[in-house]
Order: structure tokens, then sequence, then C-alpha cells
């Protein structure tokens, strides 16, 4: 709100208008627009194994994360037509992985599943510099919204742009990736399935 030239408020969540409540609106929107990419320290991989009824449960929201925003397999494994399964959660109470492929939530107990999660985090759970960016980008879309000053948002496009470094920053320094283990295909590479049969088409 100090961007658009506006008097602050101590709590947006308190206070009340139609000023306020649109910040509040913009954050959470880019709140969720960060961690969507996963990009604000709230993705991970974790080995599960299916329950007694076949069912991959991601786990209940707590004090950390408020849900599961995606999660896929990390780990590659073929159905009985020999089709790499692909997978996504499902909206259940707890979350679930569903075999898209298959079109079922009921999964081999015999095999061991490494799942990449997305999960949602509470602003409180974010990062500084993961806070910073995000309130970059509302601060900006807020102050072309209300005043739609060309000069002001060129400033505040250099500085979401530096906030938004440092955090990719600080999320690629915590996960300890560097330029050889930055690719998809390279992270999951200890999760291959070798024993499926590989031949050489030749060239046809």
């Amino acid at each position: 709100m100090l961007s658009a030239g506006e008097s602050l408020v101590a709590d947006l969540q308190e206070a009340s208008g139609i000023d306020t409540g649109i910040a509040e609106f913009l954050l959470d929107q880019h709140s969720l627009e960060h961690q969507l990419r996963g990009i604000a320290e709230n993705k991970f991989i974790k080995k599960i194994e299916p329950d007694d009824n076949g069912h991959i449960l991601l786990g209940y929201p707590n004090n950390d994360y408020q849900g599961i925003i995606e999660a896929s397999l990390a780990s590659t494994h073929y159905n009985a037509d020999s089709i790499q399964i692909r997978a996504r959660v499902t909206e259940t109470n707890p979350p679930r992985l569903y075999n898209m492929t298959d079109e079922t939530d009921v999964w081999s107990t015999s095999e061991e599943y490494y799942v990449s999660i997305t999960a949602l985090l509470k602003w409180e759970q974010l990062d500084t510099t993961t806070q910073r960016a995000i309130l970059a980008s509302a601060m900006r879309k807020y102050q072309m919204l209300t005043q739609g000053d060309r000069v002001a948002d060129s400033l505040l496009a250099e500085s979401e742009a530096m906030n938004r470094i440092k955090a990719r920053a600080n999320n690629i320094t915590d996960r300890r990736r560097n330029i050889l283990s930055g690719s998809e295909a390279i992270q999951r590479w200890p999760y291959i399935n070798y024993d499926m049969g590989r031949y050489w088409n030749g060239g046809r």
C-alpha cells in the first residue's frame, strides 16, 4: 500500500476496506504463484509405501503446511502393458496419489515409490528472502491496479527482479544443487527402473 502512496495498516486481516482487501488478495495470489513453481523451498522427494488398502497417502495438513499443491512420481514405474505410469494428487482427505495411466488410486504394495511433493506453506513458514520476493511482486501489481504510475512501476520492477533473484539463489543453495544436478532428469536417475528391456529401432 505504501508503494501506491497510501497510509500503512498494522494488519491486513484486522483492517477492513476495499484497499486492504485488494492488498491481501494480491499477496495470497502471488504467494501461491511462487509456491506453485516449487522455488519457495516447498518441493521435496519422499519415499512412501502404500498402506494396506494400496493407497499412497500424502499426509494431512499441519502446522508446517496447508496442503499439497502438486505431487508426481519421481521414481519410474510401469503398468502391466509396459506403459510408464503418470500420477497426480487427488483432493481427498488426506490427499492421495492417483494413477492417471490406469485410472485408479490403488497401487502395488510390493513396490516402493518416490514421490515429488510441492507443499503449500503458510506465510510464517516461508523463508525471509521468499517473503520479500512475494511482497515485491504484490507491491508492483497493487501499484499498477490502484495508481498506474509507470515511473513507480519501473522502480518496483527493478526491486521485484532483484528480490526474485535472491529468493531463487537461496532456494538453490538450500537444496545443495549445482549445474550438474539442475536437470529434473538427472535428479530422477537414482530411481529409474533399469529392469525394463530397451531396444534400438535401427533408425526405422
